[in-house]
């Protein structure tokens, strides 16, 4: 069994001590965060072993020797931390999302990596939620034909801590990469839940990508509604509600698949409802961790950087007054500016 050790003992904190608790192949070590009465609480509680409590991360590395170490602390302490458990020689590393929280810092993380031989997996887990790589292979073949745009809505803002989760899933399923958007801020003074010193604001934005598609995205502070995601076709479209764990595909039968779209009112008679199976973050969490005990990175860290790339976009677009910006960004300023993200 491969140890673990997690740095970061807040909500995902433990799940990740929770994915590794209903493992076979990962032997949780320990874990270490600044609030010594939380780590004291979770060894009371038996969520960590005897001994497996620290405050100091780099002891904890140095005592128990760990085979994987999580970084599950608030993203403005990713990049040193990162660092410094290189240092320490541990070669296998799961970072949570946002990866970091500038263009530049993303990527000299991942050149790091590169460098020392060490496997970096971001925790964008919908990538390998088999409900999503089932969904990913019906768009490939075609089910709803060409797909042309994709809406997204969701309350709540904090783009930078859940809008690279959607980013990201729309970069997986397509195929595609974003080379372009306008973007615009929706900064409602609404106090981050994790503290006045993040600043991680909702916004909205019209998205090109380099395969044509269109996105339309908006992740507002003036909205309290649970997050949709439309993918429309050339004759269907798949609506997928995670919080009801339900993706329901609806496409024209087929023999009026060739009329023309302008007979735009051809029912989509063909409707199926898939209920998600696999979408559990502990679940899909214990899988990322068991494939980086065997060598076995499930996303390439560049994924991660290019969803960070494109909320850092969205900023730099309202920061100009709503100018369109082109991806990958190249401009020094916006390359090193960090952020506040969580």
């Amino acid at each position: 069994m491969k140890k673990v050790a997690i740095i970061g003992l807040g909500p995902m904190g433990i799940r990740h001590i929770q994915a590794c608790r209903n493992s076979k192949e990962l032997d949780l070590a320990g874990g270490a965060d600044l609030n010594v009465a939380r780590v004291e609480e979770l060894i009371s509680d038996g969520f960590l072993p005897s001994g497996g409590g620290f405050s100091d991360y780099k002891q904890m590395i140095v005592e128990l020797k760990p085979d994987i170490v999580v970084i599950s602390t608030n993203a403005p302490s990713h990049y040193d931390i990162f660092h410094e458990v290189v240092n320490l020689g541990v070669k296998n590393i799961l970072c949570e999302k946002p990866i970091a929280t500038s263009i530049e810092q993303a990527i000299n993380m991942i050149e790091t990596a590169s460098l020392y031989d060490v496997l970096l997996l971001v925790n964008h887990s919908r990538r390998w939620c088999l409900d999503y790589v089932e969904l990913k292979s019906l768009l490939e073949i075609g089910e709803i034909g060409k797909v042309e745009s994709v809406t997204f809505s969701m309350g709540g803002g904090q783009m930078g801590c859940n809008g690279m989760h959607i980013f990201d899933l729309i970069s997986y399923l397509t195929g595609a990469r974003v080379d372009k958007l306008i973007g615009f801020l929706n900064d409602e003074g609404v106090e981050n839940p994790r503290g006045k010193h993040f600043f991680d604001p909702g916004g909205y934005a019209l998205v090109h990508l380099d395969c044509g598609i269109r996105v339309y995205f908006e992740m507002t502070e003036d909205l309290g509604i649970p997050p949709l995601l439309i993918i429309n076709g050339t004759y269907g479209r798949v609506t997928i509600e995670e919080t009801k764990k339900r993706m329901t595909v609806e496409k024209r039968a087929s023999e009026d698949c060739e009329l023309p779209v302008t007979r735009y009112g051809t029912p989509l008679k063909h409707v199926t409802e898939h209920f998600f199976e696999h979408l559990d973050i502990v679940e899909l969490t214990r899988v990322g961790l068991e494939n980086l005990a065997k060598g076995e990175i499930l996303a390439d860290p560049s994924d991660a950087l290019k969803a960070l790339e494109v909320v850092i976009a969205i900023h730099a677009s309202h920061e100009m007054g709503n100018k369109m910006i082109m991806l990958p960004i190249n401009e020094n300023h916006t390359i090193e500016k960090v952020f506040s993200f969580t």
